[in-house]
């Protein structure tokens, strides 16, 4: 949205977010249209109905990163914003990540203005009065604000997110959850375990190719051979050209052996911005990638 009023002396109007993609290929994908294979079409309409498949219970989605600096805030934000758009139910957003703030100013919160946990009503049947209690950021999405504070304080722990956030979670069709870094903490340990699909984001480098085999091994050492069945690991590109000497084609393939499935979210000059994530304005191939992480998250948590 743009204020038609003009800035005053003095004050710089605010600049405007980025397009994902230049110009010159937005105006090419324009005029390319009409001439576009069947098969363009048809897959975002089979996508769309994918995500569109009614669930029994509600969904949880966790979205971590191995170790590290990661842009898993970006990614749960995406994953929120594409099942909210094409789901007819509603959808929470959760941020675990202890001293990260990101996922709410990804989603375009204000400052938190409802109590969160600390609601008289976070507790009812009703979702009407448990509303009251979380922050609305866009058409059938939800947002449980103050989790930092509650964090920071020691009041979220692995038995408060049992007793007081998974019961929210009844109230809609998917909860997508921001854990940040995977340390092994009881709240993080909780959240793991409340999952039915997990995403991994690492960088699009060989060591975030590395850390995921890392953390596959231990998988497999530990026993828990079959939790990749569940996984999605999504490699992102910070920077053009992260890194030259990564082979994804062949990393995804090993990976893949392991029952993960493997998708690469390229630079968009929009994302990169760190600011709030307009639909409209991440880059075609961002918005089709994120299209498909999500049906794919939803495809595993079933």
């Amino acid at each position: 949205m743009h204020d038609s009023a003009e800035p005053s002396a003095g004050r710089a109007a605010p600049r405007a977010a980025r397009h994902g993609d230049s110009l010159l290929r937005r105006v090419g994908r324009g005029a390319a249209r009409p001439f576009r294979p069947p098969e363009d079409v048809l897959a975002p309409v089979r996508l769309g109905r994918e995500l569109q498949r009614s669930v029994i219970t509600g969904r949880r989605v966790v979205v971590s990163r191995p170790h590290g600096w990661a842009a898993e805030s970006t990614v749960t934000a995406l994953l929120a914003l594409a099942f909210a758009h094409y789901r007819y139910d509603r959808v929470l957003a959760l941020d675990l990540g202890p001293g990260n703030s990101g996922l709410g100013p990804r989603l375009g919160a204000a400052e938190p203005g409802a109590p969160g946990l600390t609601g008289a009503t976070i507790e009812s049947d009703s979702f009407n009065e448990v509303a009251q209690c979380l922050e609305r950021v866009g058409e059938g999405l939800w947002l449980l604000p103050r989790l930092q504070e509650e964090i920071a304080q020691g009041a979220l722990d692995a038995n408060r997110y049992q007793t007081a956030v998974l019961p929210l979670t009844r109230f809609f069709g998917l909860t997508v959850i921001d854990r940040a870094a995977d340390v092994s903490d009881g709240l993080n340990r909780a959240a793991q375990a409340s999952a039915h699909a997990h995403v991994l984001v690492v960088p699009s480098t060989r060591e975030g190719a590395a850390s995921i085999g890392r953390a596959f091994d231990w998988m497999t050492a530990n026993g828990a051979e079959s939790l990749p069945r569940r996984i999605v690991v999504v490699f992102t590109e910070q920077t053009r050209g992260e890194d030259r000497a990564f082979d994804f084609r062949g990393s995804a393939a090993i990976l893949r052996e392991s029952g993960a499935e493997v998708f690469r979210l390229g630079f968009d000059r929009h994302l990169a911005e760190g600011t709030r994530i307009d639909p409209s304005r991440i880059s075609a191939a961002t918005h089709a990638t994120a299209t498909r992480i999500a049906a794919e998250c939803l495809r595993r948590s079933l």
